[in-house]
């Protein structure tokens, strides 16, 4: 599994007042400005924490320009829980002038590029802006992941936001990033045979298809493989689909996309257990599932949307990624043959602590012949 640079209190502008050296009985007060904030590096889930050292780099950067006003080195150390930063004394006319944003990164890796061999195990993140007035208020609980996705040419860039706090359904799963170097892997051209799926590459090539390729994501969360898709492949057209309470980090995050000229991205509200019968206007190529059979309640109702909208569009696709986190997972697969679907099956892996490899999962499904 990889391990995510978090923020348990995001950055601030603190001031304190400083003594300022004199030879004067009574020594004069100098107003100083620090930012602090407080970090951990964690799993997905937010469930463990690394246990390697890491140098780290925190940067003070303008929120606009993003040129660097100061860093500092930090040391993340096996066994711990949190780092706390502080960067100063600044004048307060210094700080005044700008909003700012904090960058933690490992010094290794300046920029989270992901790849087959170039995914790092610890995922950089920016805060949220943060500015001086009076009563200096910390950066929104955000976290903003800024993306590279190799093989490209030009190099394509993915800025996703998610939570920096205990919502799992607003947050990034390894999954999500597995399926984003996939998908990649097929767009561009690359994938082998002991990561392809043929019938998927020849789905997402574009010469193999007359009009926008039609694709509806469930469970999409922070709706980084949806938009990371849109990202990568010319003509198209991505919904997004999940809870009402992802909406505003969806949102946000298509605000901040790069999608092709040609590519769109949308978002709906989704109820598994009361889907509407119009969810798509078009007929559906591909549906997109990552990181959502975890919940074995919730498996049933899974099964049930995907056996709908296939029926409304036989011959979609369905693409799931899962990093198997226990065994009542195994359901969903059950589910998935007793509702007629039939998968092909391959795997990727991610760095892992202590060079180890952590393996995500794929299955591409698609409705089997009444013959088969």
């Amino acid at each position: 599994m990889v391990y995510y640079i978090r923020f348990l209190k995001p950055p601030k502008f603190h001031q304190e007042k400083e003594k300022k050296n004199s030879k004067q009985s009574r020594p004069q007060l100098k107003k100083t400005v620090f930012i602090t904030a407080l970090i951990c590096i964690t799993t997905d889930l937010g469930d463990d924490f690394l246990a390697e050292d890491v140098d780290l780099v925190a940067t003070w950067a303008q929120r606009s320009s993003r040129q660097s006003m100061d860093q500092c080195a930090l040391k993340w150390q096996a066994g711990c829980r949190q780092v706390s930063i502080s960067m100063g004394p600044y004048s307060v006319d210094h700080v005044a002038q700008h909003e700012a944003v904090l960058q933690i990164r490992t010094q290794a890796i300046p920029q989270v590029i992901l790849g087959i061999d170039s995914t790092p195990l610890v995922i950089s993140g920016c805060s949220a802006h943060f500015s001086w007035h009076a009563q200096s208020k910390p950066a929104e609980k955000l976290v903003k992941r800024e993306l590279r996705i190799t093989d490209s040419t030009p190099a394509l860039s993915l800025n996703i936001w998610e939570e920096t706090g205990n919502s799992i359904a607003r947050h990034i799963w390894d999954a999500a990033l597995a399926s984003i170097i996939f998908l990649n892997e097929i767009v561009a051209g690359t994938s082998t045979g002991n990561i392809g799926i043929p019938i998927l590459s020849q789905l997402l090539n574009p010469l193999s298809r007359s009009s926008p390729l039609q694709v509806v994501e469930l469970g999409a969360g922070c709706g980084i493989v949806g938009i990371g898709l849109a990202t990568m492949l010319d003509r198209c057209k991505v919904l997004l689909t999940d809870l009402p309470e992802v909406e505003e980090i969806v949102m946000r995050n298509l605000d901040e996309a790069h999608l092709k000229p040609s590519s769109t991205v949308d978002y709906k509200n989704l109820d598994w257990d009361a889907p509407p019968s119009d969810l798509c206007s078009q007929p559906i190529d591909l549906i997109l599932v990552s990181d959502c059979t975890y919940n074995a309640d919730s498996l049933p109702s899974l099964v049930s949307v995907l056996g709908r909208l296939v029926r409304t569009s036989p011959e979609a696709l369905v693409l799931v990624a899962l990093k198997r986190r226990h065994e009542s997972e195994g359901v969903f697969f059950d589910l998935m043959r007793s509702a007629g679907f039939k998968a092909q099956h391959t795997t990727i892996e991610l760095p892992e602590q202590h060079e180890q490899r952590d393996k995500i999962e794929f299955y591409c499904y698609r409705r089997a012949d009444e013959s088969e």
